[in-house]
């Protein structure tokens, strides 16, 4: 049934998406966070904070992302700057709010009406915190280290590490990482690691 009364129905991700965008631009856009679609972002003046939404394939539930990008640490890892308004996955450190919460992957049903209050008050409590402990390099490495990023072998965050050790005046720890690294990896990333390591003493 596509049609009530002759009026084409909104699609169900379409209304309950909208509702999760009001409540979170209630909490965001007062703290200074600019939205484009369903991301928002807020520059300071040496990191960019992000906030998204991400639909579920089914389309019938939604999650929250976050993240902080450094730009000069991804002006290093990818060789160019970042994108005017940024998108969560490129940030430095990334996170699902789930992992804030309690650990476990959190997705709110679309349909449910009282989610899109629940989700906003968890932002609220959970990755605001996040992001603002997230504002330095220092916290990004403990994120990072905690997180335990040199075990998954996922190349960005491990060459985002070491830039950040690079520049907290760690450089023998950031070659190690590197140099481990490189030996583990293939294809293009090896090239940008050597590349990268070649760049910690400048």
């Amino acid at each position: 049934m596509g049609q009530a009364g002759g009026l084409p129905q909104p699609q169900v991700h379409q209304v309950g998406t909208r509702a999760f965008i009001a409540q979170l631009d209630g909490v965001l856009k007062p703290l200074g966070f600019v939205r484009k679609g369903v991301t928002w972002n807020r520059k300071g003046k040496s990191v960019v904070e992000v906030v998204d939404v991400q639909v579920s394939k089914s389309g019938d539930a939604i999650t929250i992302n976050a993240g902080v990008l450094d730009p000069d640490v991804h002006a290093r890892l990818w060789g160019s700057d970042p994108t005017d308004h940024v998108m969560q996955p490129t940030c430095t450190v990334c996170v699902r709010i789930g992992e804030l919460i309690d650990g476990r992957d959190r997705w709110w049903e679309l349909n449910d009406h009282t989610a899109a209050v629940e989700a906003a008050e968890k932002v609220a409590a959970h990755v605001l915190p996040f992001l603002e402990q997230m504002c330095t390099r220092e916290g990004m490495k403990r994120w990072l280290t905690d997180t335990q990023v040199t075990k998954k072998r996922y190349p960005p965050p491990i060459i985002s590490l070491a830039i950040i050790k690079g520049y907290l005046g760690e450089a023998a720890e950031a070659r190690a990482l590197l140099d481990d690294l490189h030996k583990k990896s293939v294809g293009a990333w090896r090239p940008r690691i050597a590349e990268v390591a070649g760049q910690l003493d400048c």
